[in-house]
C-alpha cells in the first residue's frame, strides 16, 4: 500500500492489487538474490528496522541492513513495475534505471582501477 500511495502522489494510477501481483512477481524473479551484485537477500532483516535505534548508532546500524530486501521501481516511474533488491543496491540506485545505473557503475569501477 504504501508504494502505491507514493507513487499516486507522483500521477501513478494503478491499484493496491496491481502493486501487489508485480511485487509478488519481482519475488519470484529474485530468487533470493540481489539482480545487481548477485548477493543474497536476507529476509530475516524483514520488519526488524528500528528508527530510534538507526539515530542513535547511526551509518554502522544501517550497514546491518545492506542485505534487507526492499521493494525498488524498475525505472523511476510510478507503474507497477517493480524488482527486489537489497538496500544497498536501492540507495546506490536511486531513481536510475537498470541501463543508467550500471553504466554508473562502470564508470566507478574504471576511476577505482586508475588509483
Amino acid at each position: 500500500m504504501a508504494v502505491t500511495r507514493r507513487d499516486k502522489r507522483c500521477g501513478g494510477e494503478y491499484s493496491v492489487k496491481e502493486a501487489i501481483e508485480a511485487i509478488n512477481q519481482a519475488f519470484h524473479r529474485c530468487n533470493g538474490f540481489d539482480p545487481y551484485d548477485g548477493s543474497k537477500l536476507d529476509p530475516k532483516l524483514l520488519g526488524t528496522y528500528n528508527n530510534e535505534e538507526a539515530k542513535a548508532q547511526g551509518a554502522d546500524y544501517k550497514k546491518r541492513f545492506a542485505m534487507l530486501p526492499t521493494v525498488d521501481h524498475v525505472k523511476a516511474e510510478p507503474v507497477p513495475d517493480f524488482e527486489i533488491v537489497s538496500w544497498q543496491t536501492n540507495d546506490a540506485k536511486g531513481d536510475m534505471p537498470p541501463k543508467e545505473f550500471i553504466a554508473y557503475c562502470r564508470r566507478v569501477v574504471r576511476i577505482a582501477e586508475q588509483h
